[in-house]
């Protein structure tokens, strides 16, 4: 038996496993008792948006022999580690003081637990977590976790049947008593702390700050895109931002995963009637009022420059719709006034003091920019109006 051939899988650091270990993890991914590793080799995956707890993201592509059988077969998983907080390259930014709050009200374990809970058999109709074969705590302040590599339907584009579908799987999974109970327990007193540390931390620091002073509004993209009455309405968001909160907070706590964004919403499947997702990234699972998810759900492809915040005034009404008969079907009845006000509660906060300053802003001025930030313009606009419609 020869030496299994490895490239590049010293770029997993502390995630790195031995070579019966990934036989392993082959096996689990070729649906086999055991395998003969052949080869494998690692690339690095990037993740545009900002994410202090990923450590890194990788897919591992390899080859293994089944068995008896002559021709090897191809496998290809990810790898995610997680990390605290203080490992962040970026922690120098965050005063010594608040350090040890940020580790406290950042619940960087959560997807961990998520995956090793009983979740996945839980899920809604409409969606499903992805496959895990391996969870382990590298240290005390990292976790590695070795997925399914889902592969995403050729060609789906997320248009108003995927949103609809999107919205109303997030309303199951809000509704359901089966993701409660299997779930990692909710925390509800620990995730309105770590809601709240979010104004505190962030919010109080570089958000409302920048929204509040002059220079954000004088970077030429954003000039060019905002107005005097955006720019009030911006300001005086941020002057009842603790009100909102304190709001929102208090409204009946359901599941939520917590950053449904498009990205993380994986279309497997769509046969014209419905939608199968695979859905990733549970780092911010936990409880949360109703509508929440339908925030990063709106918001997701704007942020990231692939839909103008002018489309929100159309899909936001479908996607609240199809939320509230998500509930339903789980057999829960809350008043869609009730939702609306959640949701716009919610994505005020959440969105509505993030949408315009972007960490693109660093960035040399060009087109490309200015229409991202543009979009995300028209997105603040759309929150302002959103929470004016539901006060």
């Amino acid at each position: 038996m020869k030496a299994a051939v490895l490239n590049n899988m010293d770029a997993l650091g502390p995630a790195a496993l031995d070579p019966g270990a990934l036989a392993g993890i082959a096996a689990a991914a070729l649906d086999a008792p055991s395998v003969e590793l052949l080869s494998a080799s690692a690339s690095e995956i990037t993740f545009p948006m900002f994410n202090m707890t990923t450590g890194g993201l990788w897919r591992v592509d390899g080859t293994a022999r089944i068995g008896s059988a002559e021709d090897s077969a191809p496998f290809s998983v990810v790898v995610k580690l997680v990390q605290s907080p203080l490992l962040w390259g970026g922690i120098e930014q965050v005063p010594p003081q608040m350090r040890r709050d940020m580790v406290r009200h950042y619940p960087w374990r959560t997807e961990a637990e998520v995956y090793a809970s009983d979740l996945a058999d839980a899920m809604p109709a409409g969606g499903r977590l992805p496959k895990v074969y391996s969870i382990q705590d590298t240290d005390e302040q990292r976790t590695a976790m070795w997925m399914e590599d889902v592969t995403e339907s050729p060609g789906a584009v997320w248009d108003d049947d995927r949103f609809r579908d999107a919205a109303t799987l997030l309303g199951r999974l809000a509704g359901s008593t089966a993701v409660k109970d299997r779930g990692p327990a909710l925390r509800v007193e620990k995730d309105a702390d770590r809601m709240r540390f979010f104004l505190k931390g962030v919010g109080a620091m570089l958000l409302i700050p920048g929204i509040q002073g002059d220079d954000l509004w004088r970077i030429p993209a954003v000039a060019e895109a905002a107005d005097p009455h955006l720019i009030a309405g911006l300001r005086s968001l941020t002057l009842r931002a603790a009100g909102l909160m304190e709001e929102m907070i208090a409204l009946p706590a359901l599941p939520a995963h917590g950053d449904a964004s498009p990205q993380n919403l994986l279309i497997e499947r769509t046969d014209g009637a419905s939608t199968e997702f695979a859905v990733i990234d549970w780092g911010l699972y936990g409880g949360a009022c109703a509508g929440f998810d339908l925030g990063q759900l709106l918001a997701g492809l704007v942020n990231q420059g692939t839909m103008s915040g002018e489309e929100l005034y159309r899909l936001e009404p479908l996607c609240l719709k199809a939320y509230c008969e998500g509930l339903a079907d789980a057999g829960v009845e809350t008043p869609e006034a009730e939702v609306r006000r959640g949701h716009a509660a919610s994505m005020a906060l959440f969105t509505g003091l993030t949408a315009v300053a972007t960490q693109r802003l660093a960035e040399p001025d060009s087109d490309e920019l200015r229409t991202l930030v543009a979009g995300r313009v028209h997105m603040a606009r759309f929150v302002l109006d959103l929470l004016a419609s539901t006060d």
